[in-house]
């Protein structure tokens, strides 16, 4: 018989090792919350216009609590001194109040520290790979199994 066991959330980490796991369980949770959620990851939900609030419709207004709320998730996800260091960085002060923007910038720093570490490992020594035997002959299972 199998049991559930529920995989403990583990914070978007600075190096971004954990960007898969992580960024699959946060595309469940705002799927979880609504469609509104998830579009503010695949598109910009915000309004435009947004200098003037008292002129918004209460359709942009639900818009704009929605990518707020989708970027406080982001932030409370992440390993606490990524967050501050994404936070007090002045060029990404504009990206931090667009959830689509935040989550772009998350991706490319996470893919660009994978592509640094794939690059490490593809620089390190071929020596481990190599054999001074080599093997001609197939595998075989014996019958007896």
């Amino acid at each position: 018989m199998s049991t559930f066991c529920e995989v403990p959330f583990e914070p978007l980490g600075i190096n971004g090792s954990n960007y898969i796991s992580w960024s699959a369980h946060i595309r469940n949770m705002l799927r979880n919350m609504g469609p509104s959620f998830e579009q503010a990851i695949k598109t910009s939900i915000l309004p435009k216009g947004l200098k003037n609030l008292s002129k918004l419709s209460n359709e942009e207004k639900e818009c704009l609590l929605c990518n707020r709320r989708v970027i406080d998730l982001l932030f409370e996800s992440m390993d606490k001194d990524f967050a501050d260091s994404i936070q007090e960085e002045k060029k990404f002060a504009k990206i931090r109040l667009d959830a689509y923007s935040l989550w772009k910038l998350l991706e490319a720093i996470c893919e660009e520290d994978s592509n640094d570490e794939d690059q490490e490992e593809d620089e390190g020594s071929l020596e481990e790979y190599i054999t001074s035997e080599n093997h001609t002959h197939p595998l075989v299972a014996s019958s007896d199994d």
